[in-house]
């Protein structure tokens, strides 16, 4: 039991680093969008990707058959898996913005 709340606070813990980074990525992107969207939009893909592999490589063998699916659609729909995903980041950053002006 106690390998089990270790490994789900490990796994919370991760998950955060890593929704941090897709984030700071998909802003970057959409600064990006003006100057060369399709450059932009590739590169937000692959990178959600990657951050989705590697939260796989450390979930369990159904979280990481939903991550496969996840990826598949990226790559069958890159422009509005990105779009979603920079929908997702401005929700997240708006969420942020809140809760710091709420504890400011």
């Amino acid at each position: 039991m106690r390998n089990s709340k270790l490994l789900g606070r490990e796994l919370k813990h991760d998950v955060g680093h890593v929704m941090d980074d897709v984030a700071a990525l998909l802003l970057n992107a959409a600064d990006e969008l003006t100057d060369d969207a399709e450059n932009a939009v590739a590169k937000a893909a692959t990178n959600l990707r990657h951050a989705a592999q590697a939260l796989a490589a450390k979930t369990p063998a159904k979280a990481k058959a939903l991550a496969a699916g996840t990826t598949k659609a990226v790559r069958a729909h890159p422009i509005a898996s990105a779009a979603a995903a920079l929908a997702a980041a401005a929700a997240l950053v708006t969420l942020l913005a809140r809760a710091r002006k709420g504890a400011a």
